[in-house]
């Protein structure tokens, strides 16, 4: 049997790759064509996004300036999504991992590992929404709360025309030098015009690398970058036994994709 990644956590060539969103309760499906970064994965970017005096947040409900760039003061979290910029011509140098929805084809798969090792992340998508959800929507979780977010490492994939806000937090009491490291893989995509493979991907049968996108709440923005992007929203999951109705409206869906 393949496997679903390689040791690098990243898909392999002629892969599949599911992307769920619970906020639509639909599911994008793309086949790696092609990794353009292949043996070049790990890029070690540095010091978390951070400026000198810019103020931040507490935990205690107060304020802290940043002492140092890339430092992260003791019981400080960061309230806006950060995005990560870069010298390079990008297309958005404020922000490496975007990319507009003309790159239909491309997609960056990332797993973000970043020193101290417990440090709070999640990410707001799009940047300035919150998605961390708990009890139908009756409490908003993340890294300014007391449970909803991930610490030291974050697999996600970034999704043209969607902006990423990635917040950190430091709940222990002292400032920490920070360092993020990168694993990505920059693929060549498209989505399979196969209704039934697409059936057996979502209902378990056949194999794909799982990420479930943290979108609980689906900010407009989203659906339109999704559909100017692939032409559809995604492909809703049915039960394994549900599949001739699942077929008639991939079939449908898939008329419309365009990739």
């Amino acid at each position: 049997m393949d496997k679903v990644v390689d040791e690098l956590g990243l898909c392999p060539e002629s892969g599949f790759l599911t992307c769920f969103i619970p906020a639509l309760g639909k599911a994008l499906v793309f086949r790696v064509k092609s990794r353009v970064n292949r043996r070049y994965e790990v890029l070690h970017y540095g010091p978390l996004p951070l400026t000198s005096g810019t103020t931040l947040p507490t935990y205690e409900g107060g304020s802290v300036s940043v002492p140092a760039n890339g430092v992260i003061p003791a019981r400080a979290y960061t309230k806006d999504g950060l995005t990560f910029p870069t010298t390079l011509s990008v297309y958005d140098k404020n922000d490496m991992w975007y990319l507009p929805t003309d790159d239909r084809d491309r997609l960056f798969h990332v797993i973000q590992y970043v020193t101290p090792a417990f440090l709070r992340i999640d990410v707001q998508i799009p940047t300035g929404v919150s998605q961390g959800r708990f009890q139908k929507d009756r409490v908003t979780t993340g890294v300014d709360k007391d449970f909803g977010f991930s610490r030291g490492t974050y697999e996600i994939v970034h999704l043209p025309g969607i902006r990423y806000g990635y917040r950190y937090g430091n709940d222990t009491n002292v400032n920490l030098y920070t360092s993020v490291k990168f694993t990505y893989g920059e693929y060549i995509i498209e989505i399979p015009r196969n209704s039934n493979l697409i059936f057996d991907i979502l209902t378990r049968r056949a194999q794909s690398h799982w990420i479930t996108l943290p979108i609980n709440y689906t900010d407009p923005s989203i659906t339109r970058a999704l559909t100017e992007t692939y032409g559809i929203e995604g492909f809703p999951v049915y039960r394994q036994d549900e599949r001739d109705r699942a077929i008639r409206e991939y079939e449908s869906l898939l008329g419309g994709v365009k990739i």
